[in-house]
């Protein structure tokens, strides 16, 4: 049974992303904090991948830019998923070579995700995109020692790295979650 946060979350999200859909924005609203706000895991719904590095990891999840950030062991070129709907600000070779290619995406609640070591990005920047979508493919470039999704919720202006949570928890090193990000 869905909670009822999760559908106040969900309808909240369509709201927000109807809005910058509309190119129309809620002056003087804050952003919600990262934790506050629903993401779904970042491939099809039904599977399960393994976290082969998770938030606050001592071997490159250290420091401001990757200290929230998870590995998932995804094959190479599979899909990978947005996790909530938002506008796409990159999709590309980062300029940061060890990113490799990557997706950033901008959401409503005023900060983004990001996917990186892709093997292929889909959409150009400012396409508007709804969560669930296939956004890209999984890979190894840039600075990866073999194909996976580094994702993580980051500030859109500085790339900093924020706590978040993944369909409202936050798996650990280890753990293998079930997605539910309906391909859209």
């Amino acid at each position: 049974m869905i909670s009822a946060r999760r559908v106040l979350h969900r309808l909240a999200a369509t709201a927000g992303a109807a809005l910058l859909a509309m190119g129309t924005g809620l002056l003087g609203a804050s952003p919600a904090a990262a934790v506050d706000y629903y993401y779904e895991l970042p491939y099809p719904a039904g599977e399960a991948y393994t976290v082969t590095q998770g938030p606050e990891s001592t071997y490159s999840h250290t420091g401001p830019y990757n200290e929230y950030a998870w590995d998932f062991g995804l094959p190479a070129n599979y899909e990978v998923s947005a996790a909530q709907g938002g506008t796409i600000l990159v999709s590309d070779w980062s300029v940061y070579w060890q990113n490799g290619i990557e997706v950033i995406i901008r959401h409503p609640n005023g900060q983004c995700t990001q996917y990186i070591h892709l093997n292929q990005a889909i959409y150009n920047t400012g396409d508007w995109v709804p969560q669930g979508r296939v956004i890209g493919s999984s890979g190894g470039t840039g600075n990866a020692t073999g194909p996976h999704l580094h994702f993580q919720v980051i500030d859109c202006n500085t790339r900093v790295s924020l706590p978040a949570t993944l369909q409202g928890w936050a798996p650990s090193t280890g753990s293998a979650p079930v997605s539910v990000n309906t391909r859209a």
